[in-house]
């Protein structure tokens, strides 16, 4: 009876030690094939070669962008630079531009009047100015009267074989007693919707994201939930 029960003891001990090892062996292997994601990931935007990117949208001054002076919280709003958009297979500047604005229309975002206009952005060290740079319009997915995206985008620089464009874009809804009338609510929502709306098409996917440490939260200013984050479109074709 003893060794009976020594047996199965045994046995269960066995199993239990076989039971840890296969479990110790698929973490292993998950970290592993995990890390090698994120391994190839990083690679893969190591492997972008981009120009630098200014951090701002920038007035007609030269001084960044801070939504027309208007508060928020009681702080200097800063305008960031949040998506960056590349081009490798256009032939020319407007062959470029005439592909982003067909997608752009195409997902929803169309030229919209009733917003600010003659912004810039820079692009190794160059100013550009908006596309397609008509008065008191921007690329916004509904009309200024409602809560709404929308956005500038500015360029494009000729780059190491490449058409760069870069843009900011923001959420707002409108408040007709006010001095501006559009209240800021998000640099983050309205820079995913645009770009996850841009990948629907088969033209531009996004690629990653490129730190370009553009977000603010002092006494004075801030660049709301911006995380200083650009997100990288690129054409596919």
């Amino acid at each position: 009876m003893n060794n009976e029960c020594e047996v199965e003891l045994d046995w269960q001990n066995n199993l239990n030690q076989q039971t840890t090892i296969m479990i110790k062996l698929t973490f292993l292997l998950l970290f592993i094939f995990f890390g090698f994601l994120i391994a190839k990931g990083q690679n893969n935007n190591q492997d972008i070669k981009l120009p630098s990117i200014g951090k701002w949208l920038t007035r007609p001054d030269g001084e960044p962008a801070n939504w027309m002076g208007k508060k928020y919280q009681n702080k200097e709003l800063r305008e960031p630079i949040n998506i960056v958009i590349v081009d490798e297979h256009s032939t020319s500047r407007e062959q470029a531009i005439a592909k982003l604005m067909n997608e752009c229309k195409r997902h929803g975002y169309k030229e919209k009047m009733g917003h600010s206009s003659g912004y810039f952005g820079e692009i190794d060290s160059t100013l550009f100015p908006e596309i397609p740079n008509q008065k008191k319009k921007a690329f916004a997915n509904k009309t200024f009267i409602k809560t709404n995206n929308h956005g500038r985008i500015m360029g494009p620089d000729y780059y190491d074989g490449k058409y760069v464009f870069v843009a900011s874009f923001s959420r707002e809804s409108f408040k007709l007693l006010d001095r501006v009338h559009h209240i800021f609510r998000s640099f983050t929502i309205a820079r995913n919707d645009f770009c996850n709306k841009l990948t629907k098409g088969n033209t531009y996917k996004v690629v990653g994201q490129y730190y370009l440490g553009n977000e603010i939260n002092s006494k004075e200013m801030t660049t709301g939930d911006h995380d200083g984050e650009a997100i990288l479109l690129f054409a596919d074709k």
